[in-house]
């Protein structure tokens, strides 16, 4: 993907930039599937499984970012709502 990824509901860490070396262990990886629950996965491990990293190209370099693992607060919840109801306005969803 080129530019700068579209917008999401989902809360994101900062833009981490690749390096030459960390591009080709990501190239090198397979999907990621969910790991079973008797294997106790980590929240790390369930979030990348279902929320898979956004990876972006821009003035030639290449930048991921994971969904944030940072608990969200009642206040991060109303803005998120807010958002939402934004969103479904503009594009007069019913």
């Amino acid at each position: 993907m080129n530019g700068e990824p579209r917008e999401s509901l989902l809360k994101y860490d900062e833009p981490k930039e690749l390096g030459p070396q960390e591009l080709n262990g990501q190239k090198n990886k397979k999907k990621v599937t969910v790991p079973s629950m008797e294997s106790k996965p980590s929240i790390e491990e369930i979030l990348d499984a279902v929320f898979p990293a956004i990876e972006w190209n821009q003035d030639g370099k290449h930048y991921i970012k994971k969904v944030s693992k940072t608990p969200t607060s009642r206040d991060d919840v109303a803005q998120l709502q807010k958002l939402l109801d934004e969103r479904l306005l503009a594009r007069q969803a019913r």
